[in-house]
């Protein structure tokens, strides 16, 4: 078994308990609740190179005007440029050593809410645990890239471990541009980031994922809100083998406002899985759940998005919706919403669709003289752009735009 070779590799004793606790549970395969849809079991007929190459690779990173870029290459992250005053960059023993309030609060942060084996091994063999840090008051006009990009000879798994850190009243907009190379060995992509949002702090958080067919891509974002915070997030995912996004919003605060926001376009051979969680633990506070899909070739997709309202939690508005489209006969798309409430002043609904193209709005764009391809591919675009269109940054809204174009075309042979 693939895993067996981990067993020799010698660990720090916190880290071993780790990787222990990972080795108990193995990959998720579909006898698991969460992981239903989307096993890992195969993962185990690949025998893996643990500790990644940190040699550069050639990738074509996303231009953004006037940002500061961090690039990963196979696991290596290294800051480009000169980051603005008020934001550090450091390794995450630099940074307890200079916030050791903050870490007695995020050693006993808030548990994952669902079976994750992977978390535990990232936790385990992430080489680094980087630290960006926005300090009180500091707010960021421009946003920082952080350009990941993974090319392998022989089959690799790569842990990225990231903590984002906004003290009160810091803003800060994010961009994780994330990709693999189309002819690249198998890799296993597992990348962790845990984000704290202070009180009246704000964070955009834009993620795209554009990943080749050999990668099997495992997120994991867990953040933590706090009084009068706010978080735009976006993920929008493109191509890969296949990605799983676990998400997580802890809403610790009174008005708060959690905004999810996801996109997914798989085709051929590609599997996208969303997990969500929005924990709703103080009162007065909003969430606003959108997630659209547009389905092609043979792709499966699958959604579970839940919602918690505790006790102490009244006066919470919590919304969410997933709809999809099925673009081919071949597509199958699994969705899962779930609230939990314990409070009884509370506003929260959620609902899910799952169709195809309508076929009066086909035969009309048909009718005025637009082709059958044409005619489905400003359809699907048109579906998803509602999406697209929160996104503030123009020149990765226009990216994001012409990606799923290009993947809409490809998939009809245009």
């Amino acid at each position: 078994m693939a895993t067996d070779t981990l067993v020799t590799i010698s660990l720090p004793k916190e880290k071993q308990s780790s990787l222990d606790r990972f080795l108990a549970k193995g990959f998720p395969t579909n006898k698991w609740e969460e992981w239903k849809y989307t096993s890992l079991k195969s993962l185990n007929d690949i025998e893996w190179n643990w500790n990644t190459s940190e040699q550069s690779v050639n990738s074509a990173a996303l231009a953004l005007e006037n940002t500061v870029e961090i690039l990963t290459q196979n696991g290596k992250m290294t800051l480009l440029g000169t980051l603005p005053t008020g934001v550090e960059y450091l390794d995450f023993a630099s940074f307890a050593a200079q916030n050791p309030e903050f870490i007695r609060t995020f050693i006993e942060r808030n548990p994952i809410l669902d079976q994750n084996s992977l978390y535990d091994l990232n936790d385990a063999l992430a080489s680094s645990h980087q630290v960006i840090w926005v300090k009180k008051g500091v707010k960021l006009d421009k946003p920082i890239l952080h350009t990941y990009f993974a090319s392998v000879s022989i089959a690799s798994a790569i842990q990225i471990k990231l903590l984002i850190y906004l003290e009160e009243g810091a803003s800060l907009t994010w961009v994780d541009d994330l990709a693999s190379s189309e002819d690249s060995k198998s890799i296993l992509s597992n990348y962790v980031q845990e984000i704290w949002v202070s009180k009246n702090a704000h964070l955009t958080f834009v993620k795209t994922q554009d990943f080749g067919l050999s990668t099997t891509h495992v997120d994991h974002t867990f953040i933590n809100q706090e009084d009068q915070s706010l978080v735009d997030m976006f993920t929008f995912s493109l191509n890969g083998g296949l990605i799983r996004n676990n998400l997580h919003f802890y809403v610790d605060g009174q008005q708060v406002i959690s905004n999810l926001n996801g996109l997914y376009v798989p085709g051929n051979n590609q599997l996208v899985d969303s997990h969500t969680v929005v924990d709703h633990r103080m009162p007065n506070s909003e969430s606003n759940e959108l997630y659209k899909g547009v389905l092609l070739g043979n792709s499966t997709g699958v959604f579970n998005g839940k919602i918690f309202v505790r006790p102490d939690a009244q006066k919470t508005n919590a919304f969410q919706s997933c709809k999809n489209v099925l673009a081919s006969e071949k597509a199958t798309m699994n969705t899962k919403p779930q609230l939990e409430i314990w409070a009884d002043d509370v506003k929260c609904s959620h609902g899910t669709t799952t169709g195809q193209l309508s076929d009066e709005a086909l035969f009309y764009m048909q009718s005025r003289g637009i082709s059958q391809d044409a005619a489905k591919t400003l359809l699907m675009l048109a579906f998803v752009q509602q999406v697209i269109d929160k996104v503030e940054i123009p020149a990765l809204k226009e990216s994001i735009s012409n990606r799923v174009v290009a993947k809409i075309q490809q998939a009809l042979g245009v």
